[in-house]
């Protein structure tokens, strides 16, 4: 399973909950690479309407020259890249929490390596979806909200596709 491509893991965890629930067991260096390039999908739309579709880079910047934007952009766009990270970490942080009660609800066992693990992966559809936001007209109304709800359905079927454990005689 740790041969896995990037892209794979990707494909699969927009829509099969037996995999995701597979990926737990993957390694923490193979998830936290699959959460940076899913930051990076999150964070490309958003990048590419300010810069490219609304031409606003001197907005991000209002107090510089032409030439110190060309300077300061890059330095800005690492910056937003690395918040981005930071607040996707804390999300799935925050709802490997939630998949533990479920877990515990659904009498499975997951420790929260794994949760966390199985969040990161489960995460992928919302964070997609709701990345693509700023390339709409008109902004999700409660986006957030149905933000976590997709997640947490995500992450409630694929702990349910868990192996319960099985009792001693």
């Amino acid at each position: 399973m740790q041969n896995k491509s990037i892209f794979t893991i990707f494909l699969k965890s927009l829509y099969s909950f037996k995999d995701i629930a597979k990926f737990r067991f993957l390694g923490i260096g193979k998830t936290i690479k699959y959460t940076f390039f899913l930051v990076l999908l999150y964070f490309l739309p958003s990048l590419y309407n300010t810069l490219i579709l609304r031409g606003e880079s001197s907005s991000l910047l209002p107090d510089f020259d032409t030439g110190s934007i060309a300077i300061m952009l890059p330095i800005f766009i690492i910056f937003m890249y690395i918040f981005n990270t930071g607040i996707i970490y804390l999300k799935i942080s925050i709802l490997a929490g939630v998949a533990l009660l479920l877990a515990n609800m659904l009498k499975r066992k997951l420790p929260y390596r794994q949760s966390w693990r199985l969040t990161a992966f489960s995460i992928t559809l919302p964070t997609l979806l709701f990345g693509l936001e700023p390339l709409l007209s008109k902004p999700i109304p409660y986006g957030t909200f149905f933000d976590v709800l997709i997640s947490i359905i995500f992450i409630f079927f694929s702990i349910n596709k868990i192996p319960r454990p099985k009792k001693l005689s």
